[in-house]
């Protein structure tokens, strides 16, 4: 005959540990690898612009031998113009940083885009977006007469995330 004890070992220890191992799923795989293939071919984040500032270091605009370090790249647009989505995907943020505007990030499987300085945003968390619709108006600069885009790519790696030149994955 088999004794209950209601412990099912020797003397009481913590709980164990469980490590979640977040995979992503075969959609979200496909989508990645579809986002990767189109290195050097993603259409602009807006319909017209220069790019203002690079990715990187770079010197500061009015102080000499002072750099400023970009996450991304800078585009000078028309004013209040439309931001679009680079690649399909799904909006995972929709925040309001004070400085920044709003910003909304959107999930290509491993990869992020993230499209911050705007006045005002189109899309909500959760929604799906194609490539090119349009998620999103610039702030006008101090200025009035111009806006800047701030445009970025991550790339999610074992929970790390890698900022990567959007410059070289941008259509030339």
């Amino acid at each position: 005959a088999e004794k209950s004890s209601g412990t099912s070992g020797s003397s009481p220890k913590a709980p164990e540990k469980k490590t979640v191992v977040v995979t992503e799923t075969k959609e979200s795989l496909a989508l990645g690898k579809s986002f990767e293939s189109n290195r050097g071919k993603l259409p602009w984040p807006v319909l017209k612009g220069t790019i203002t500032e690079g990715y990187g270091k770079n010197p500061h605009p009015t102080l000499a031998n002072v750099y400023t370090n970009n996450n991304g790249i800078d585009i000078g647009a028309p004013k209040g113009a439309q931001v679009r989505a680079v690649f399909e995907g799904e909006v995972t943020s929709v925040l309001n940083i004070p400085g920044a505007g709003k910003v909304v990030i959107i999930k290509h499987g491993n990869y992020r885009t993230v499209y911050s300085n705007l006045q005002e945003s189109f899309v909500s968390v959760g929604a799906k977006v194609s490539t090119k619709q349009a998620i999103g108006s610039l702030l006008p600069d101090d200025e009035g007469s111009l806006s800047t885009a701030h445009f970025e790519i991550h790339q999610v790696v074992d929970g790390a995330v890698n900022r990567i030149n959007p410059t070289l994955w941008l259509a030339q």
